[in-house]
């Protein structure tokens, strides 16, 4: 098990997220953070933007606009490297199904 930083919460439960941390992961006051139960704990994380429900489609087209043209004719080097990822994979089945 790795253990980072340990610390207590106060009174109101309330916890300081230590300055490495928050420089490492650009946390400012600003900053809104996520919390989600997990298993026996919390995660805890930045987000870059929250999205009200009255602007969600304002938002997905931002999203349209910013990727327009990702799905795009594929580069010479990306075919070279799907056709490589797609040799390997046949190999390693043929390879677990003769372990059979």
């Amino acid at each position: 098990m790795k253990i980072g930083i340990i610390t207590r919460p106060n009174k109101k439960g309330q916890v300081v997220i230590p300055k490495k941390i928050r420089d490492e992961l650009y946390i400012t006051e600003n900053t809104p953070l996520n919390l989600v139960l997990r298993d026996n704990g919390i995660y805890i994380y930045p987000i870059e933007k929250i999205i009200p429900k009255t602007n969600k489609d304002e938002s997905f087209a931002e999203i349209l606009i910013r990727t327009r043209g990702a799905w795009g004719k594929p580069s010479k080097e990306e075919v070279k490297r799907e056709k490589q990822r797609h040799r390997l994979e046949i190999l390693s089945s043929k390879k677990n199904k003769n372990a059979w």
